[in-house]
């Protein structure tokens, strides 16, 4: 799953929060189903969350995105919703700058 995030960034705080639900929303249609039922190939595969960033203040946003890609999926409701997952074996993370 590819995110795109352009900036510049005015309001730093206010797009690591929009940032933040739409990560969320990436974990939720992996673990949920709704990535298996668009790409049935991926039903059990390991899912990669690619953040691909232009122009973005690369110092805050590496900060932020390595605290939720190490904290998000150990919260206790999505740590247990991952293991019970039909859809999709794991999670990872990654992120890039252009």
């Amino acid at each position: 799953m590819v995110l795109v995030e352009e900036g510049p960034w005015e309001d730093v705080a206010s797009n690591l929060q929009r940032l933040q639900s739409r990560l969320y929303t990436c974990l939720d249609a992996a673990i949920d189903g709704q990535l298996a039922e668009q790409f049935p190939d991926s039903i059990g595969a390991h899912v990669i969350v690619q953040l691909e960033c232009y122009s973005l203040p690369q110092e805050q946003v590496s900060t932020f995105f390595e605290a939720f890609s190490a904290g998000a999926l150990e919260a206790p409701n999505y740590k247990e919703s991952l293991r019970a997952s039909l859809f999709v074996a794991g999670i990872d993370f990654q992120i890039s700058y252009a």
